[in-house]
This record gives structure tokens, sequence and C-alpha cells, in this order.
């Protein structure tokens, strides 16, 4: 029954409604109108290197704001080192690895990189170039979608502000380097090369590829079965072949052979085998075991965190999705520290097929008229608004981190740096905290204080304190300075990062001093100790050897 308030509301809602469709019909003709002047070939030709040259600069600011600020850890270090020591002729045979760095992952990468680096700042260096190389990866990403995915100006746009505000390339960017990274912008051209047919570039992209990290091998070769599938005959069997062919060479030959002899890189496996078949048949013989490590939900939560910003669109069109999934499925069996920033190098080939599935699950979802492929405009509006929720949920950009505030030292930063200042320019090996790592890098003898095993709690990597409902025990403090006093005559303690309690930490020290170690300085939280070889206990007393 309609009454009279109704009756005198109508003609008020009738005229809010129509006044809305007028200005949404508007703006409508206007976004078309302005597609119609940028969809031209000059356009097309020039707009994705915009798109990347603005985001190289932001993803560079960020990086080296985060490095100002001394927020990278041991990763950066343990890379930095090996070029150094490449670049001063010597093997990377690193302190801080426990081997040879390029044994672990075959990143072959890292002798051009060391050329590089010994001219320009080392570190500075490696971070810039990690930031283009996930910037220049909007280029092949732009050609994929507008020469197969015939998608038109805008939608395009959304596939690559998707990617520039994925939360994905954002950890890949702050975390610590990692050559595995620097693929990416190799694998998306592989794709583009091979959806055009042409092998020779297939054969480079790959090359470069594989030099970052060889077991990307298994995800060239899943690139050649989708290659294959979509009758690209010559660039599929290159890609297939050169991707499984690396990544056995370099898993049987290679790495063995730069390493000690050992399968190195299996040791995340290890609890499945010792050696390539070994571990393969463990998984093979444990599916319910190996699935509930692929299945926890810390890999759960982040396969969402990857697919949610894209609207799941990639589900959709799973065919160019699955060249990833095996290799993706073998780091998440993985046994390794858990966090988006450790686990950022992972989610390379994911990341990379991801958004090449979206493409075409956009062109699915789409009309085809003429020459090109019309998206419904709700549902790009939508992709750009989930596009930046999740950023602003997930990122580590996200404004909610102040990434704005990078880049300031504080006191406790300056402490770090004249900590290191304190210590002979020598060899002296020196153990020392995380955060203090990368300005230890062009030294031989470093390695990482670990007190982990030892703590009432955890600083996790946006740095919240989170309580371990667990007392430690004697003997695992013991245990860890053992460990931290060995084979070095320095050490430099972060009370600020390492998460020891207020009387752990006096207990550490005083067990440092029981050990002829003296404590040469104490500024904000840091910790400066050297071994002399005399006890302090009442009276001083010479240590032997």
């Amino acid at each position: 029954m309609t009454t009279s308030l109704d009756v005198a509301r109508q003609p008020w809602l009738v005229r809010t409604r129509s006044a809305a469709e007028r200005a949404w019909d508007r703006i409508d003709r206007a976004v078309l109108r302005f597609q119609g002047r940028v969809d031209t070939p000059g356009y097309d030709r020039w707009l994705p290197y915009g798109f990347a040259l603005l985001h190289a600069a932001i993803l560079a600011l960020l990086v080296l704001a985060r490095f100002h600020s001394l927020d990278l850890g041991a990763d950066t270090a343990r890379y930095a080192q090996a070029t150094w020591q490449i670049s001063e002729g010597l093997r990377p045979d690193t302190s801080l690895a426990g081997g040879n760095v390029v044994s672990q992952q075959g990143s072959l990468i890292l002798y051009p990189l060391s050329v590089v680096t010994s001219i320009l700042p080392r570190i500075e260096t490696l971070l810039v170039l990690k930031a283009l190389a996930l910037a220049w990866a909007i280029v092949p990403l732009w050609r994929i979608a507008r020469r197969h995915g015939r998608l038109g100006i805008g939608a395009s746009s959304a596939v690559v502000f998707a990617f520039s505000t994925s939360s994905a390339v954002h950890y890949m960017n702050a975390a610590d380097f990692a050559p595995a990274i620097l693929a990416v912008p190799a694998l998306m051209w592989a794709v583009l090369a091979g959806l055009d047919d042409r092998e020779n570039v297939v054969v480079v992209a790959s090359v470069i590829a594989l030099a970052c990290r060889a077991d990307l091998g298994l995800a060239i070769a899943g690139l050649g079965i989708l290659l294959l599938l979509q009758s690209r005959r010559r660039a599929g069997v290159v890609a297939l072949l050169l991707g499984l062919g690396w990544f056995l060479v370099a898993m049987y030959g290679l790495q063995p052979w730069l390493g000690d002899g050992s399968y190195s890189f299996l040791e995340p496996y290890s609890d499945f085998g010792r050696t390539p078949l070994r571990a393969l048949w463990g998984i093979v013989s444990h599916p319910v075991r190996f699935a509930t490590i692929v299945g926890s939900l810390a890999n759960f939560q982040v396969l969402v965190s990857l697919l949610a910003p894209v609207l799941f669109l990639p589900l959709t069109a799973p065919r160019f999705l699955l060249p990833a999934v095996p290799l993706y499925v073998l780091y998440m069996g993985a046994d390794v520290p858990e966090g988006r920033l450790s686990e950022a190098a992972q989610n390379v080939p994911i990341t990379v097929f991801i958004f090449v599935a979206t493409i075409f699950a956009l062109q699915r979802s789409g009309r085809t008229l003429v020459s090109q492929v019309r998206v419904d405009r709700r549902l790009v509006i939508a992709l750009l608004l989930t596009a930046v929720v999740f950023f602003v949920r997930d990122s580590p950009t996200s404004p909610y981190r102040e990434p704005w505030q990078w880049g300031d030292r504080d006191a406790t930063d300056q402490a770090r740096v004249s900590a290191v200042d304190l210590l002979p320019n020598t060899d002296e090996p020196v153990r020392a905290s995380g955060a203090l790592l990368p300005l230890l890098s062009e030294r031989l003898g470093i390695y990482e204080l670990d007190t982990s095993a030892a703590t009432l709690g955890v600083i996790t990597e946006l740095g919240v304190d989170e309580e371990i409902d667990a007392e430690p025990a004697v003997g695992d403090l013991d245990a860890v300075i053992e460990a931290a006093v060995a084979d070095v005559d320095w050490l430099l303690y972060d009370t600020t990062t390492e998460a020891l309690g207020e009387s752990e930490v006096d207990t550490f020290r005083a067990r440092l001093r029981e050990r002829g170690w003296k404590r040469i300085e104490r500024v904000e939280g840091i910790d400066v100790w050297q071994f002399t070889g005399v006890v302090e206990s009442g009276s001083l007393l010479l240590i032997p050897e």
C-alpha cells in the first residue's frame, strides 16, 4: 500500500536517479572519447615505457629508503658479499652463506652483477637493479595485453595498474635482494616472445631467467608446454627443452660441482630425502604429509593474497596459470622461514603467470569488436578498486605502514653505523645482528647472530612483538651463546632486533664476560664486544687458549 509520504518522495528519487544516469552517461562518453584519442600506435608504443619509468622511480626510492633506514638484513649482505668476493677475484664461498652462494640456487647472474657493482655502490646498485627489473616487466605485460589479449587501452592500463600495486611486487621490492627477483621481466618477455613465436628471443629471455635461479627451469618448461598448446610449436619446443634441460644440468652437475658435492639446495626438503631422486620419492610416497605442508594456513593466506587483488580471474583461464603451478607447489612444500618478506622471491613465477592469466581471463569475459576485445567497464572498475583495496590492506608500502617515514635514521640507526666504525680495518671475523650485516658486507669473515632459539618472543617483519607462551631453557641460551662466540673476535649485538627478554639479555652479557669478552661500547641498544681472553669475575683472569 503506497502512503502519501511515498508519493511525495517519488519525484525527488526519480529526479536524483535521472541526474545520476545523465552524469554517468557523460562520464562514459568522455572516457570513450579519451580512449579513442589515445588508442593509437604512437600511444601504444610509448605508454608502457611511461608506466614503467614512473613505477621504477617509485620502487627505487622506496627500496633505497629502506636500505638507508637499515631495514634490510642477512640476505642482502649475503649477495653483496658474494659479488664483492667475485669482483676481488675470489670464489663466492661466503661466510654468511656457509658455502658457495652460486651452488645454492645456480645464480650465475652474480658474475655480471659483480662487474657492475665493482664500479657503482654495491648494495645500492643491486637494489636499484631489482626495482628496475620489477618495473621493466610492465612493458612485456602491456604488449601481451594489447597484442595477444587484444584488450583496449583502458583494460590494459587496469592490468598494469593491478601489477604495479600488487602486494607481491611490493614485497619483492621491499625484501632483501635476491637474484630470482631479477627474473620477473625475463619470464614476462619469454611469455611474450613465445606467443609471438620468436624462438630466438625466447632463448635469450629464458637464459637470463635461468641465470637468476636454476629451478626456474621448471617454469620455463611449463611455458614450453603452454606454447605447444597454443600452437607455437618451435618456441614451445625450445622453451621446454631449454628449461627442463638446464634444470637437470644445474641440479645434477653445476650446483654440486660448485659446492661441496652435496645437494645443498635440497636442504628445505631434507625430511623427504637428501638427493633429488630420494626427495622426489619421499614426496610421492608421502602425499598426505606433503599436501599437509603445501596446504598450510600460511600458504593458503599467501595464495589468496596473490589471487584476490585480480578478482580470482586467473582461475577462469587456468591454462595460462598452470606453467608456474608445479614449481610453486614445490616452493610451498619447502621448509623455509615463513613471512611475506622472506618468501618474496619464491612468488616470482606464480606472480608472472597470474597476470598473464588475468589478461586472457579479461579477454574471455569481453566482446570482440572488429580487432579488439571490449571488456565490461564495470569489471575494469572493479579490478581497479580491488587492486587499490588490497594494496592498502596487504602491501608493505601501504599508507598504514607510513612508507614516507622510511629513509630517516634514528638514534639506533646512527648507533649501528658507529658500532661498525669501531671495528678495525682488518679481516678479524665478526658476528653481528641481521640489521648490521649489510654495513659489513665487504669483509670476508662475517657471520649472522641468531638468538631465536632462546627467545621469549619474536619480532615480526613489520616490527610487532608476538609473545610465545614458553620459557626458554637455560641450555638453549647457553647453546646460542656458544654459537655466537664461535670462531669470531668481535660481536655486534643489536638488542632492538634480537628478541631476547630483558633477563635473557642480562644473562647473555654475563655469560659473554665469563668467556673472556669485553664490551667496548653500548649506545642505543647496540653492544660492541671484543674477545680479549680476560674474564671479569672479581679479579682478572687470563683464559689460556
